[in-house]
């Protein structure tokens, strides 16, 4: 039962996070035929022209990357991206009845920006895509690691753009695309390495050993002791090295303080974290 329970919270997150992509495209870029690239780009282009739905046309175009994917990525992704691909192209037409919101074009892109950044960095976080140049991220990626997921898609959303001022020659609206596809690129990193984001605190104090027991029994945090000097007083000493979640910090500052009133507290951010009581984002 906690299993199942377990499995249906990852697809109702998934859910949500393709229906605020899904809102992103609907009532921002589709109705003014802004195309902020991937497919839903490609989607929105060719509906401007023939009036074909942006997410059935999404849902074709999908399936050749879906078998790339299931080659390199696993069946643990195909499982759970095909569902996100699904439930954005469906929820692409149906919010597509919904009336837009503004048809001011800087508007649209900001908006239409945020809500898929947003919406595509929650469905990241759960080791799913919603296909198209989502999924030719993550593949390119997996090969130069060097380069964000989210900057991945800003390059692949460009070339899009750029064929998109090709064929309409409206180049004022392709720049607009820039903007939204932007905002995506930023949000998509932000929620990544937001959830990876940590903090590492550096105490000294002569009562370390008392501040380390402390912390590991009411924090369940470890703590790495470092030998060092102090040069003022000339005395050895130990200084404790942390690493806790953003929330963790107050209680940890209130631990080391009963302590010891007035030990030196560093506070140092960590990009991602991985091992122990620690998770790594997106989740293959």
């Amino acid at each position: 039962m906690q299993k199942l329970l377990g499995i249906l919270k990852i697809y109702g997150i998934i859910t949500f996070g393709a229906l605020l992509a899904a809102l992103g495209i609907s009532l921002f870029l589709a109705p003014v035929d802004m195309v902020a690239g991937g497919l839903s780009g490609i989607g929105i282009l060719v509906h401007s022209f023939t009036g074909f739905p942006v997410g059935a046309l999404m849902l074709i175009l999908n399936v050749p990357l879906f078998f790339l994917g299931f080659r390199f990525l696993g069946s643990g992704f195909l499982i759970r991206s095909l569902y996100g691909a699904f439930m954005f192209s469906v929820l692409t037409d149906v919010t597509a009845l919904i009336p837009p919101v503004t048809e001011n074009l800087i508007l649209c892109a900001l908006f239409g920006g945020a809500f898929m950044g947003i919406g595509l960095g929650i469905i990241f976080l759960l080791g799913a895509t919603t296909g198209g140049t989502d999924i030719a991220a993550q593949l390119i990626h997996r090969l130069v690691r060097s380069i964000d997921v989210g900057k991945w898609l800003l390059i692949i959303d460009g070339a899009v753009i750029l064929a998109a001022g090709l064929a309409t020659g409206s180049w004022e609206r392709c720049l607009y695309g820039i903007i939204a596809a932007v905002t995506n690129g930023l949000l998509v990193d932000m929620m990544i390495q937001g959830a990876n984001f940590a903090k590492v605190v550096y105490i000294i104090s002569p009562k370390a050993e008392e501040i380390a027991e402390d912390t590991m029994e009411t924090l369940d945090r470890g703590a790495t002791a470092l030998y060092c000097k102090r040069m003022y007083t000339k005395n050895d000493g130990l200084m404790l090295m942390c690493v806790v979640k953003k929330h963790e910090l107050t209680r940890l500052e209130e631990i080391v303080l009963s302590h010891d009133p007035t030990a030196f507290i560093i506070f140092s951010g960590a990009r991602s974290v991985s091992g122990e009581g620690f998770k790594i984002y997106p989740i293959n």
